[in-house]
Order: structure tokens, then sequence, then C-alpha cells
């Protein structure tokens, strides 16, 4: 079998979140932060013919890189990966040693915060977070309008950069560690749960990021 560069792309981000992952059977691929405040889903367009682990994933896809058009052979304990002339036996690791998603989908028990979310918008903030070297990204409703920030919750006298983004009648903060946020570019729904926990919808992945505890609803 061959993977196709979009579930190379969800690979990559997923890396990101965890570098080891499990491979189930079929095209649903999921993976969790080791700190267990991420996880993410993705049905991509690859089916796997077998359940298998990595769990280097950065190097198993620069591994596929060596090869201009790589074909995947799966054996009990290897994946043989190969081409017209070169060949690599790549060995699994034990899901034992990695920190899995669950099987069970997660709901959120309730949904308090709504709204559409920008990578332009995103991307702004996250370049703010990054320059004024601040550690958060805050959804802030002032019973008005919905603004996504750069802040630091920790020290009330710091720089905050600010994007107005929707409007809303609640008045609220959601605090989450710039850290978590690693979602491949796109355009997102966003449901945040005011018991900790918030979903973003994308076109190509879904995630579940951790609210902080300070956050107030």
């Amino acid at each position: 079998m061959k993977i196709d560069t979009n579930t190379i792309n969800v690979l990559k981000n997923f890396a990101k979140v965890n570098p080891s992952i499990v491979f189930p059977e079929g095209n649903v691929l999921k993976t969790m932060s080791p700190s267990k405040t991420i996880m993410a889903k993705s049905e991509v367009t690859t089916h796997f013919e077998k359940r298998f682990a990595i769990y280097n994933l950065d190097r198993f896809l620069s591994t596929l890189s060596l090869f201009n058009d790589p074909e995947l052979t799966f054996k009990d304990k290897f994946v043989e990966i190969s081409d017209v002339n070169s060949k690599i036996r790549y060995t699994y690791a034990e899901e034992t040693t990695i920190t899995k998603a669950p099987d069970k989908e997660i709901i959120l028990p309730s949904i308090d915060v709504t709204f559409t979310l920008s990578n332009e918008n995103l991307k702004s903030v996250e370049k703010g977070a990054g320059i004024l070297q601040l550690p958060e990204i805050i959804v802030v409703g002032d019973g008005s309008t919905i603004s996504l920030q750069a802040a630091d919750s920790k020290n009330p006298t710091s720089d905050v950069f600010s994007i107005e983004i929707g409007s809303t009648d609640k008045v609220f903060k959601a605090i989450f560690k710039s850290e978590n946020i690693k979602i491949i570019p796109g355009e997102y729904t966003v449901s945040i749960s005011a018991r900790g926990i918030s979903h973003f919808v994308g076109k190509e992945a879904e995630y579940w990021i951790a609210v902080e505890q300070s956050s107030t609803f």
C-alpha cells in the first residue's frame, strides 16, 4: 500500500501532538499528547491494512521521504518500505510504550461558548504571542464581542495582543496554553465547555484541547 500526501500532512501535524502513534486498521487516525491535554482525530484518505505502532513518528515520516514512491508491505513485527531498487525494514514499537487516544468518543459535558476561528486570525495571534513572548492564547467575551488574545493571565501588567473575532452576549475568559494549540492550518468551528475542555472542528481534523483551570465563565 501507499500513504498519500493528505495523510502524510495529517501525520506531520499529529507528530507535534505526540511523537508516537498507534495506527489502527482502517482510515481513522487518533493521537493524544503525553500530558493528555490534547487529542486529535482525522479521517484520512489512506486505508491502513494492519494495526501497528510507531515510536518516533517524525523518524518514520523521514524514512518514507528517502523513497520516490514508497510501497509499504506489513509484516508481523515490521513494515517493509520499498521502491524499485531500495528497501528498509522498519520495526514496530510496543503499544504499551505509547500514550494512546481512547477508543471512546469525547463528548463535551456542556457547550458554553461557540465561534468560528479563521486561520488568519489564529496565525496573527500566534505571531503576536511569539514576538511578545506571551504564554497563552485567550478567548475573551465581554458581553458584546469575542476577542482572541495573546496574553499572560498570571501577569496583570503584561502586554496583550487582541483581535476581535465575533459577537456574544456572554462574559467569559477561556485560557489556553499556546503550546497546546497544535492544529492543522484552516478554519475551525470551536466549542468550549466551562468544565475545562474545548472542541475544534476543521476540514481535515478535529481536536479536543484542555482549557486552563484559571478560566472563568
